[in-house]
């Protein structure tokens, strides 16, 4: 009966990074999926950064202290409070402060905590200290948790983890509301609204402006296509975004491309109603959201085979997932994307939409029950 009992109200603490309702990131995407779980499991939930009270489950708690060694010893009270209390599992979003902390607790109350990590830092120089704390924290969760069979094998030979403590689950998207969402955008005024013909052809892309997501991929596209009828929409901002501008307009391609800034997410989704081909020359990806969205909205798309790139779309896209760094092949890729019969973009977007329907929220809620629920006491 006991047993029968925490089945039945098994609790989790959370720990997700940041939270606002007008956030440009795919933190949505989790707290959706935590009302769908509230249902199930009792969610303590911790939010480092934004206000936790407007998502609308029963124990929230936002941090909020600032400076790095008192947010250090709020977090760890916070942690501690969600142990008292009988929430013996703690599953942390990417913060590695949450996840080194949660998993002190851990080891000294017996506890289990599950990191999550999609990516590829291991390609970019830390200084040693970062390193050390990184790999330590590592050495301390109970299981990392990451979106594909390859990262699993890279995360464990890189961070010497065994891979059996090593958990496979994918991200999500709510299929149906994105392709609803879409549905509903006026096209012909969102195009007006950026001053693009009906003829014009609409290359998207949505992303960080820096090295890591490609950003300096972006001005050379923009010269790529200045002979034709075709528009660059950059939605994001970042580091790299002043020197992006600045090469744009000295080559005198303002014309062909066209800075929107961050938008809200929900915001962001809506130009794949106008979107022609979606790019993404990332130099590191994990799991990413945003091609999820574009098989969604079924807009063809270019990206380099990075992360788990080619493990989470359809064997019909792989003749455009290029090499990482070959921009060349890239640009014609996405040239030949552009000219597409409707007969053979339409196989495409079929295909795109097939596919994605394995990373709808429903089934991966599923797998979500099955490995981290089942295992939470």
């Amino acid at each position: 009966m006991e047993r029968e009992n925490v089945l039945k109200n098994p609790k989790l603490c959370y720990v997700l990074p940041e939270y606002s309702p007008e956030s440009h990131t795919h933190f949505s995407y989790i707290v959706d999926f935590l009302k769908i779980i509230e249902k199930e499991v009792d969610i303590f939930l911790i939010v480092e950064k934004g206000d936790g009270k407007k998502i609308g489950l029963k124990n929230v708690v936002s941090l909020t202290f600032h400076i790095a060694p008192l947010r250090i010893i709020e977090t760890t009270i916070r942690l501690i409070q969600a142990r008292l209390k009988g929430y013996k599992t703690t599953y942390i979003h990417y913060s590695f402060i949450g996840a080194f902390l949660a998993s002190l607790i851990a080891k000294v109350t017996k506890g289990t905590t599950f990191y999550w990590n999609c990516g590829l830092p291991w390609n970019y120089k830390r200084n040693a200290l970062r390193d050390w704390f990184e790999r330590k924290t590592y050495s301390l969760i109970t299981h990392l948790v990451t979106g594909t069979d390859s990262l699993k094998k890279k995360y464990a030979k890189h961070y010497n983890l065994e891979e059996e403590s090593i958990i496979v689950l994918p991200n999500w998207i709510n299929v149906e509301k994105i392709q609803d969402h879409v549905k509903k955008e006026n096209k012909k005024n969102l195009r007006a609204r950026h001053g693009i013909e009906d003829n014009d052809k609409v290359i998207l892309f949505i992303h960080r402006l820096s090295q890591r997501k490609g950003a300096h991929y972006l001005p050379g596209i923009a010269h790529a296509i200045r002979d034709e009828k075709t528009v660059l929409l950059i939605i994001g901002d970042g580091p790299e975004r002043n020197h992006i501008e600045l090469t744009i307009r000295n080559q005198g391609l303002d014309r062909h491309a066209k800075f929107l800034g961050w938008l809200p997410h929900e915001d962001a989704l809506k130009y794949f109603c106008i979107a022609d081909v979606f790019i993404m020359p990332s130099e590191e990806e994990g799991f990413p959201h945003v091609l999820l969205e574009a098989m969604a909205t079924g807009t063809p798309f270019t990206a380099f085979d990075v992360g788990g790139v080619k493990e989470i779309t359809p064997p019909s896209t792989e003749d455009y997932i290029l090499g990482e760094g070959d921009i060349e092949g890239f640009i014609s890729k996405t040239k030949e994307l552009l000219k597409l019969s409707k007969e053979k973009k339409s196989d495409l977007a079929r295909s795109e939409k097939n596919h994605v329907k394995k990373y709808d929220t429903d089934d991966v809620l599923k797998m979500f029950k099955r490995v981290i629920v089942d295992k939470v006491q």
